[in-house]
């Protein structure tokens, strides 16, 4: 671990409870606390809201400087709405990846919050806008690859993937990593590690499902028989659709959002409601959609259309026998380091390991610095003492999956 007149001068730090011990190793023995805080900075003072292109190609073109020092080849691409994505590969004319490290540049934090929350640090917990989610992670990725071990150099196509479109998506996003994901056999994804050591090996897969009513307008006075009342059959129908849920395990539905009508005195013609949709494999996905589609055929009130809508089918995150031996390789990662076992966790929120598993991937995730209280500007953190373990593993998973090879 980094001493402490090696962490950052001026700072006092102290052991958080929570945190585990980890054992010394040569794994990162480059690794300097006070660079990776500089760097972290760098990033982190630059706004990136999802959808604020100048934020996004800023830290594409930053990260693109640190690859090409280091030999690394480096394309980048426009992605409409969302600014450039970025592959870094550690050899040239890559078509295939036999390993990916996948992070994203883009957070949910305001255009302003870089400054109005900038990076500060207390007793080893660095707190600001998208500190955890997911800078210090990225910018743990490039040290990382900043001294890959010679095994993997030699026998792995290594890819790092950024996205500048991971937290609120776009067309143009999408497809750029589901490009990126039809290459890929493993992918190291690094969202935010857990506390208490946690890992993810399963992510539920989500879903925005739109289900448009349209009736006949009528005065509510005069001749309401003649309506056909959308809102009313929207009523109907949002009970209804969630009781599919119960049908399937770990599913949800949830109707979020609700509208219709136009004035209380007119038949409402028109009513709308979103469901956010919630699975663990994709198999389920498809019944529960089929499910829904047959009652919408049907329709909940006479006269009265229902149309299910949604922008594409997204995968759930699956913990497979191909993704069970990825997992193994790092437990033994962290045991050979002496570092304690990771906790493997399955949860409910998506990310881009959802787009590798769906595309056949053997996925583990969040992988990357170990940090919490994601997306509130003031009160998100990351901690400090992990950088270095979490450094360490990543290179010592090349290493492992090398030797296989």
């Amino acid at each position: 671990m980094t001493s402490r007149r090696q962490f950052l001068s001026g700072c006092v730090l102290a052991a958080v409870p929570t945190v585990p011990v980890f054992a010394n190793s040569s794994h990162a023995d480059d690794f300097d606390m006070n660079q990776y805080i500089k760097e972290l900075k760098e990033l982190m003072d630059i706004d990136s809201k999802s959808g604020h292109v100048e934020g996004a190609n800023q830290i594409a073109n930053i990260l693109a400087n640190r690859f090409k020092s280091i030999g690394w080849t480096v394309t980048t691409r426009d992605c409409e709405g969302r600014g450039k994505a970025l592959v870094a590969t550690n050899t040239p004319d890559q078509t295939h990846y036999d390993v990916v490290l996948s992070v994203h540049s883009d957070t949910v934090q305001a255009v302003g919050n870089a400054s109005k929350y900038p990076l500060t640090i207390k007793d080893n917990i660095a707190h600001g806008a998208g500190v955890a989610d997911d800078k210090s992670s990225l910018n743990a990725v490039w040290w990382i690859c900043k001294k890959i071990p010679k095994k993997a150099q030699e026998k792995l196509k290594i890819a790092v993937i950024v996205n500048p479109g991971e937290e609120s998506g776009s067309p143009a996003s999408r497809a750029f990593m589901d490009e990126q994901a039809k290459k890929t056999d493993i992918a190291l994804v690094y969202e935010p590690g857990r506390p208490g050591n946690g890992f993810v090996r399963s992510r539920k897969g989500s879903m925005f499902l739109t289900i448009n009513f349209h009736g006949r307008p009528a005065h509510a006075g005069n001749n309401p028989q003649d309506g056909r009342n959308a809102v009313e059959a929207m009523a109907i129908a949002i009970p209804e659709i969630k009781a599919i849920a119960s049908k399937y395990k770990d599913v949800t539905l949830n109707a979020d959002v609700v509208k219709g009508g136009t004035t209380p005195n007119t038949i409402a013609e028109d009513a709308t409601v979103v469901f956010d949709f919630r699975f663990f494999n994709d198999q389920t996905r498809d019944a529960v959609l089929e499910d829904i589609e047959n009652l919408c055929k049907r329709g909940f009130a006479p006269d009265v259309t229902s149309e299910l809508k949604y922008v594409a089918k997204s995968s759930a995150l699956a913990h497979t026998d191909k993704s069970q031996k990825v997992i193994d390789v790092i437990d033994k990662a962290a045991k050979e380091l002496g570092q304690p076992a990771p906790k493997w966790m399955d949860v409910g929120g998506a990310s881009d390991g959802n787009r590798f598993s769906g595309a056949g991937a053997a996925v583990a995730c969040a992988m990357g610095v170990v940090g919490g209280d994601l997306h509130h500007p003031e009160k998100e953190w990351s901690d400090m003492t992990s950088v270095k373990p979490r450094i360490e593993l990543g290179r010592k998973v090349l290493e492992l999956l090398a030797e296989q090879k």
